[in-house]
């Protein structure tokens, strides 16, 4: 379980430490066979551009009210701007490359928990996985609902069962990681189904997270450490 850090004041916040250059590196390795434009960042890179968390208030069990850091919780990278959701908040931020506010993407008020999302530079779109939905919301960058993407069923291979990661190719088609059967399905940006795969390399086992635009990738193995260029595409 993580430890939510409390912290009572908004210059508590900007205080909060950066980790060091050992972090930066790792980042860096795991980083190393995946498409430069567009990459997965960690907590620790995000914290290297100084960029201030936002937070919100809460009344403790014992009556006290302290402010409390959002956690960063999908952090991704389109080659000149970074895009973040954090917990708790119903839009996505957008930062340039050195950590500078570049704007937000609203999302509807009916959305709950993010479990993924992609941006589509080429449409102007963000496709979006709630948990417990098997489909992808695609909206605009207004925040307007303007497709769905797959929907629920086990028999034929075009239905999802299970997405858990999603990623948009150059093509824009959007590439979606089921978790029952570790599959890959690929459909065009206005909802049809193109194609499947999932020829991972055994030494990787069951993937976690995709990633990718010219070239997709999955992240996975016994620690979730190794990088692996997906073929099928």
């Amino acid at each position: 379980m993580e430890r939510r850090t409390f912290l009572k004041s908004t210059s508590a916040l900007c205080s909060a430490g950066l980790l060091g250059l050992s972090a930066h590196a790792q980042e860096q390795k795991n980083n190393t066979h995946v498409d430069q434009m567009a990459q997965r960042l960690s907590v620790a890179a995000l914290r290297k551009l100084n960029i201030v968390f936002p937070s919100m208030v809460v009344i403790t069990p014992t009556g006290e009210t302290v402010e409390v850091q959002l956690k960063p919780r999908i952090i991704r990278r389109y080659a000149h701007s970074i895009y973040v959701y954090f917990e708790q908040v119903k839009e996505i931020s957008i930062f340039t490359l050195q950590g500078e506010s570049a704007g937000k993407i609203h999302l509807p008020d009916t959305m709950e928990g993010i479990k993924d999302f992609a941006i589509d530079h080429a449409l102007q779109s963000v496709h979006i996985l709630e948990y417990g939905k098997h489909s992808i919301t695609t909206l605009d960058f207004y925040g307007q609902t303007v497709a769905s993407i797959g929907e629920f069923g086990t028999e034929l291979m075009h239905d999802l069962n299970g997405p858990k990661s999603l990623t948009v190719d150059e093509q824009s088609n959007v590439h979606v990681l089921t978790s029952s059967d570790n599959i890959i399905r690929v459909y065009a940006a206005n909802g049809v189904y193109v194609s499947s795969y999932n020829h991972i390399g055994r030494h990787i086992g069951h993937i976690r997270q995709i990633d990718g635009y010219k070239v997709i990738s999955g992240v996975g193995g016994k620690f979730n450490d190794t990088v692996t260029v997906l073929s099928g595409h």
